[in-house]
């Protein structure tokens, strides 16, 4: 059950659908960039903005299962067909990441389909994230000067 989540995680992302990612995510999601379940949904969206076409791989997966718990770890490559400059800069930092992914599912209930993303890191980002901010770009592109 924890793959079937975690591929229509990645597909959610590739779609930039906040409606899928939400319910794959817990309402406790937390990071280490502080960012809320709502606030890792925009940037998703976010920053899937600049793609026509975003193409995520998996490279490298392993799955550790636990009592209730499950961490996913994968090295995510980034491609497809960006709109603009800011798509071309997201591919060349996370593609370059030396870490892999990791995403931390648990079982809300007794229910199989109950699986919830709690976390996702990498410990190859920065603490700022290089000063992003969920919702920066889509600011930008609006005009608003402040982002």
């Amino acid at each position: 059950m924890v793959e079937k989540k975690q591929a229509s995680l990645i597909e959610g992302i590739e779609r930039r659908s906040p409606a899928r990612i939400e319910r794959l995510v817990a309402e406790e999601y937390s990071d280490d960039w502080g960012f809320s379940r709502e606030d890792a949904v925009e940037a998703v969206v976010d920053v899937g903005s600049q793609f026509l076409v975003l193409v995520v791989t998996e490279e490298d997966k392993a799955t550790v299962l636990g009592e209730g718990e499950a961490k996913v770890s994968a090295k995510l490559i980034f491609g497809g067909k960006p709109v603009g400059p800011a798509a071309n800069e997201v591919m060349r930092r996370l593609n370059g990441l030396k870490e892999p992914f990791v995403f931390t599912w648990k079982k809300e209930s007794f229910l199989p389909a109950s699986w919830r993303l709690v976390q996702m890191e990498n410990a190859s980002l920065p603490d700022d994230l290089w000063g992003y901010e969920p919702g920066d770009i889509r600011r930008a592109m609006q005009g608003d000067g402040d982002f």
